[in-house]
């Protein structure tokens, strides 16, 4: 008898395998409880669900998995990681899919999260922690350039976040220059990363 469905079960976890042992997330301790997706409070607006997200990567499906919605959407809140019964770090997960896509060069699904993710984690190598005011004005220029490039900006939104943050740094609530803190032991976390 000809098996010719041998084809179809093939699976490729390479990408899975190889992103388990870089990031220390086991992913194949996953057994599709649905716990880490009941409880997050972001779902409504993921493409895949954290635990359907594990099970592709399990699959091989690396393609379907970096170019979805789902890995930009995440809070990062880790309620997933509380009830998570096999302890998998979620969150990280998305992190390292987030920096893979990034990486590869790959268009992000979720452009100005991507945008923002990457003042986020640059205003932190530069100070050793996060400076709003120089988080949220690097993040309004790159998002200008980005729209100004498309021919839409929307300039409603740029005054009124441009009001908002002036009327923080009259209250006190914003500083106008950073505070400098171990930027050196953070500049080494990245390395390691």
């Amino acid at each position: 008898m000809d098996n010719n469905l041998d084809p179809i079960l093939k699976v490729d976890t390479t990408f899975a395998q190889q992103g388990a042992s870089d990031w220390k997330v086991d992913l194949f301790a996953c057994y599709q409880c649905g716990k880490c997706s009941n409880g997050c409070p972001v779902t409504f607006a993921m493409d895949y669900l954290p635990h359907q997200l594990i099970r592709m990567l399990q699959l091989g499906l690396t393609e379907e998995v970096l170019g979805s919605k789902t890995i930009w959407v995440c809070a990062s809140c880790e309620t997933c990681y509380t009830r998570c019964p096999n302890e998998i770090e979620i969150s990280k997960l998305m992190d390292d899919l987030k920096q893979e896509v990034l990486k590869q060069g790959r268009k992000p699904e979720q452009e100005a999260v991507a945008r923002f993710h990457e003042v986020f984690l640059n205003n932190i190598k530069k100070f050793g922690r996060i400076n709003e005011t120089t988080l949220m004005g690097v993040y309004q220029i790159k998002s200008f350039w980005s729209d100004l490039k498309k021919s839409r900006i929307d300039f409603e939104g740029l005054f009124k976040n441009m009001g908002l943050g002036l009327s923080m740094l009259k209250r006190g609530r914003l500083s106008l220059f950073p505070q400098w803190k171990t930027r050196k032991e953070v500049r080494g976390l990245f390395k390691e990363g």
